[in-house]
């Protein structure tokens, strides 16, 4: 039998992303998990086969526990150490110098088997790993980083092109950003889709379809303030909902401040009592809060497949969504949900009083499929066992 690997799952930031969370105990139930980075949350993980190295952003409490781990590293290996301090001087400041330096001193010392990266925008940071123990790397393709920011900055798009097709995989959430990935002069047989790994927990909430004589009907959007959500779009089509006499209530749940464009266009359009803006819940939280809902509405301009539509379906809650990036993977028109255009408040409008005037028959009908369908490819169990043999594979290779 071989012994396990050693698996950075990197963000920098622990804990991290609920998805990323239940890939890291998925993985160590077969690996060794290594998470390298700050945390900014005491965290306890009930496998003893992940270990955080924390790097403090408090230089009073980093540059001791740096020069320590570099002490080691030289003593251990100091042809690593070396390299570290050579890929650190080729930054521009003392300070990220220095903040660079002691985030590669710990990955050298612990030396993964594989390196993977989440955020796609810092592949450049890493790709000296390779030259220095032998260590593949994965990069994942994962919203904005991979969809939005190359696109919109020139230097970005170059740098995917430069190092990108230096990497060992390409993870990709979906068909759609895994076909992107030749804009970035990645080879197809390097690309990897698997699906971000919905967690049982989601599944156990689930409810068949039961009518609900409430009103107003009421609709949710769930993710961060940002323009590529499209909340401007949803609120468009509840003030042509309201115009035509439809009883709608619309709920944005987010974390943070609530933009002023929206706070001012709500206002201007006079829907105050027909939109509320709420903070962002904890997972499980959120999940029972949703129950209360009788649609999901997504109005991204974006996305790679959305994780928050994944989980609607799996407790049972109707979809209405962009047809944006992969979103039409998963959300298959009088199937799964509604799949309407970008941009387009009406057909916003329109699909939710379909949703609202569909036969209870067929709504029963496609809330169950809408389960069956994430159930049989998105959950977790289906998703985190490509991942282990995407890793298995690599780690033969040397």
């Amino acid at each position: 039998m071989k012994p396990p690997l050693k698996i950075a799952i990197y963000t920098g930031l622990i804990p991290n992303t609920t998805f990323i969370e239940t890939l890291i105990a998925g993985v160590a139930k077969e690996h060794d998990v290594l998470l390298f980075g700050t945390v900014k949350k005491k965290t306890r993980y009930a496998s003893k086969r992940i270990k955080i190295i924390d790097t403090p952003t408090s230089l009073y409490k980093n540059i001791p526990l740096t020069l320590w781990r570099a002490i080691k590293l030289g003593i251990q290996h100091p042809k690593r150490l070396s390299l570290a301090i050579k890929e650190a001087k080729t930054y521009a400041t003392l300070y990220t110098k220095w903040l660079r330096f002691s985030r590669f001193v710990p990955v050298l010392l612990y030396a993964p088997d594989i390196f993977h990266l989440q955020w796609t925008s810092r592949i450049d940071r890493w790709l000296f790993l390779k030259s220095t123990y032998p260590c593949h790397i994965i990069v994942s393709l994962l919203g904005s980083q991979a969809a939005i920011l190359p696109y919109i900055n020139p230097e970005v798009f170059k740098r995917y092109q430069r190092c990108l097709p230096k990497v060992d995989a390409i993870h990709s959430i979906s068909e759609h950003l895994g076909n992107q990935a030749t804009n970035f002069n990645v080879r197809p047989e390097r690309v990897y889709v698997i699906s971000t790994p919905i967690p049982t927990a989601a599944f156990s909430y689930y409810k068949p379809f039961e009518k609900r004589d409430v009103k107003p009907f009421q609709l949710v959007s769930v993710g961060r303030y940002h323009w590529v959500k499209g909340y401007r779009y949803g609120i468009q089509a509840v003030q042509q909902l309201i115009q035509s006499g439809v009883d709608v209530h619309y709920t944005i749940i987010a974390a943070g401040k609530i933009p002023e464009d929206l706070i001012f266009q709500v206002n201007q359009l006079g829907l105050q009592d027909h939109i509320t803006f709420k903070p962002s819940l904890p997972q499980t939280t959120l999940f029972e809060h949703l129950q209360t809902y009788d649609a999901l509405l997504l109005p991204s301009l974006s996305e790679g497949i959305a994780n928050v539509v994944l989980e609607a379906m799996a407790i049972g809650l109707p979809v209405i969504s962009t047809n944006c990036g992969g979103m039409a993977e998963v959300v298959i028109p009088d199937k799964t949900g509604w799949l309407i255009p970008v941009r387009d408040a009406k057909a916003l409008a329109d699909a939710v009083i379909n949703c609202m005037e569909v036969t209870e028959e067929d709504k029963r009908l496609m809330i169950q499929q809408a389960f069956d369908f994430v159930n049989n490819r998105y959950h977790e169990k289906h998703s985190i066992a490509q991942m282990l043999r995407l890793y298995e594979e690599l780690g033969r290779r040397y």
